[in-house]
């Protein structure tokens, strides 16, 4: 017979172990307002090996001059809008950030009913960072990718 405590961490190690084999899972999140479009903008993991570029750092999304929160490193936000041309722009340039690079802008033209995805990604420039190099490169950009794409990148973040 198992002890409650063994019992316990034997459950905790079978849920640890479960949980790195299994891919995580994206559900989307309905569009509530009739005719909208939903934009879901998302900061995957970095690809590099080794240590994360600007891991602990988050820009302020703005969408036509109002937030809508940080994007913190690999997490996702839903975020529903009106049809029609809308600019995205992330900032370190607002009390709620935490970013020093510069601002990173997008403008995207939304149909009723539409789904968008726009991956902002964040990598280190490992062509441009030399040995004698003072600090590191990034290659940090915002684009549009396909639904095909973007959900099996989007499943393991975090909604935020």
């Amino acid at each position: 017979m198992v002890s409650g405590n063994r019992f316990r961490v034997l459950l905790i190690a079978c849920a640890l172990l479960g949980s790195c084999a299994s891919p995580g899972h994206f559900e989307p999140t309905p569009i509530v307002e009739s005719g909208a479009a939903m934009v879901y903008l998302y900061r995957p993991a970095a690809s590099n090996p080794g240590a994360k570029p600007l891991l602990l750092s988050y820009p302020e999304v703005m969408i036509d001059g109002n937030s809508y929160g940080v994007l913190k490193y690999n997490s996702y936000r839903p975020i529903e809008l009106p049809p029609g041309k809308h600019d995205v722009r992330l900032t370190g340039l607002t009390e709620n950030s935490k970013w020093e690079p510069r601002d990173v802008n997008y403008s995207i033209n939304l149909k009723p009913g539409e789904t968008a995805y726009l991956k902002f990604r964040v990598e280190f420039d490992t062509a441009e960072m030399g040995f004698l190099e003072l600090g590191p490169k990034y290659i940090i950009s915002l684009n549009q990718v396909p639904e095909s794409t973007a959900v099996y990148e989007i499943r393991d973040t975090k909604k935020t």
